[in-house]
């Protein structure tokens, strides 16, 4: 009797092993998801921002253009888990 349950414990682990591998080829396209095109997403590195006016942290509006220096401006962009 036990001989016969590892048996069968056994290949019920085969089975699951088998199946988990096989799992990505035997998933319809249709159900994967399609990784995002980046080229089409948000502002490209080089490109121009559209003028904007924002308030920053202390209430004070800015404005693209004053932000502007000689040598241009690096926007970065933070997202903060405790805002």
């Amino acid at each position: 009797m036990i001989r016969r349950t590892n048996a069968i414990a056994a290949t019920l682990l085969t089975v699951l092993v088998l199946s988990y591998l096989a799992g990505d080829a035997a998933t319809p396209a249709s159900t994967q998801l399609a990784l995002p095109n980046v080229q089409q997403l948000g502002p490209q590195v080089g490109s121009r921002v559209p003028d904007f006016t924002l308030t920053d942290q202390r209430g004070q509006p800015r404005t693209l253009a004053s932000l502007m220096g000689r040598n241009g401006l690096m926007l970065v962009f933070f997202r903060s888990a405790d805002w």
